[in-house]
């Protein structure tokens, strides 16, 4: 499918409805115009993902800094190790048992001008609680267990009313700060959620205090070459 639901009523290239369509707040799903028609015709589904991305932007630094969010696991090694998603062994190298997300979704079927089917989908997202509330106010709703799975899915005998219901904030997650490089959407590399050292990376950035005085004997040095040769000059 692809991500960002074409709405209904589009004619024409199905790039061109001007729509943010990604995501979807709760809130707003009844009475929404494009979601509302969908969710009471059944358009339920589940994004099945390793992980997701947000960023946070610090006051001091005005930086979007980015974190890899993803379900609390049971592994061997750390997430950023590039290990089998569907290994259930114990190794060096794998996790075990891995675990993966599951987001609430709506999905509809749009049909172009030549009678071709593309299927589309937006995420459900909903308000952060404290388990995310420091990094941003908004998450997607994500299933933690087996029973809101089979809810949100069973459209023929969970109505959409109690079927959004069980869509609560989740608690169950895990997240680590990565490199900026995956700002850049062109970048695909699988290194892309990496964990790195936040405190390293700071001090990196940071000069040493003799570099300050450096530059303060440079400029100095300047301001005397320059008052020697106003004195030449008179």
């Amino acid at each position: 499918m692809m991500w960002g639901i074409i709405p209904p009523w589009h004619k024409g290239d199905y790039k061109s409805h001007k729509l943010t369509t990604n995501n979807c707040r709760i809130e707003n799903i009844r009475y929404s115009k494009l979601y509302s028609p969908i969710l009471n015709n059944g358009g339920r589904c589940v994004i099945v993902a390793e992980g997701f991305y947000e960023w946070q932007t610090t006051i001091k630094t005005k930086i979007k800094q980015p974190y890899y969010i993803y379900m609390k696991q049971d592994f061997t090694q750390p997430v950023d190790d590039n290990c089998q998603p569907t290994s259930c062994h114990t190794t060096e190298n794998v996790w075990e048992n891995k675990r993966l997300l599951y987001m609430a979704g709506l999905y509809n079927v749009w049909q172009d001008s030549e009678n071709k089917n593309i299927y589309s989908y937006s995420v459900i997202t909903l308000e952060s609680n404290d388990v995310m509330s420091w990094l941003h106010d908004r998450m997607p709703a994500i299933l933690e267990c087996e029973q809101q799975i089979e809810s949100w899915l069973d459209v023929d005998n969970v109505p959409a009313e109690k079927a959004l219901s069980h869509l609560l904030p989740a608690k169950n997650l895990e997240w680590h700060p990565v490199s900026t490089i995956v700002n850049n959407s062109k970048y695909k590399s699988s290194d892309c959620n990496k964990k790195i050292d936040l405190e390293s990376k700071v001090k990196s950035s940071q000069k040493p205090l003799t570099e300050w005085f450096k530059k303060a004997n440079k400029r100095k040095s300047e301001h005397d070459i320059d008052h020697d040769s106003v004195k030449r000059k008179l």
